[in-house]
């Protein structure tokens, strides 16, 4: 069942057969851990300010907050171009 392949950065382990399994595996923990570090923080600021589902941003911040998403999806998804 295990097995390693090389890349430019070395020996990567396999766990699965399946590398695809291997990727979404991947895939799964950097989203829970986006997820967790989203989580802390947005309880770390309602702790300061009180709840936040009536907040409206600027602009501005929502045209980063668009960039930044789509910065997030290339990377939980660019596992699989690996």
């Amino acid at each position: 069942m295990s097995q390693a392949t090389k890349d430019s950065r070395g020996v990567k382990p396999q766990v699965f057969d399946d590398p695809a399994i291997d990727a979404l595996v991947k895939m799964l923990l950097e989203l829970a851990s986006e997820t967790w570090v989203t989580r802390a923080r947005l309880a770390a600021l309602e702790a300061k300010v009180g709840s936040v589902e009536d907040l409206v941003l600027p602009a501005a911040v929502e045209a980063k907050l668009a960039a930044d998403r789509e910065a997030f999806v290339k990377k939980l998804f660019g596992v699989l171009e690996r």
